[in-house]
């Protein structure tokens, strides 16, 4: 029987996710997703792996700079997690989902909160 240590394989993840974003790979992003994924945010919802890469593209156009993780929580296929970073200048606080199945990103959320000044 073989054990999956879920948090390194979570944090081997974020860690190329962060990767390919600071490389501007939308294509590679991409390809971490099923070929079902839906990534919803408030302001839209992306199906397939044509419609994450194009959410990426629009994503970097914003210049994200991750300034941290504030918080991370995984069980089993899922990862919930907290981060502060900047999109287009501004300071916010990310909040969002992933859940994998077979390895890849199935279901995606996240919502971009405006972080208080100080």
């Amino acid at each position: 029987m073989t054990t999956t240590d879920h948090a390194s394989v979570a944090q081997e993840f974020l860690t190329k996710q962060v990767e390919l974003l600071e490389a501007g790979d939308t294509a590679g992003l991409a390809q971490r997703y099923a070929e079902d994924a839906m990534f919803v945010r408030f302001d839209r919802t992306a199906v397939g792996r044509a419609a994450v890469k194009e959410l990426f593209d629009d994503y970097l156009k914003q210049k994200p700079q991750l300034q941290g993780v504030d918080s991370l929580q995984i069980s089993d296929n899922v990862i919930l997690y907290q981060a502060a970073e900047n999109l287009s200048g501004v300071l916010v606080t990310a909040v969002g989902t992933l859940v994998f199945v077979d390895g890849l990103v199935w279901r995606q959320t996240v919502a971009f909160v405006d972080r208080p000044a100080g």
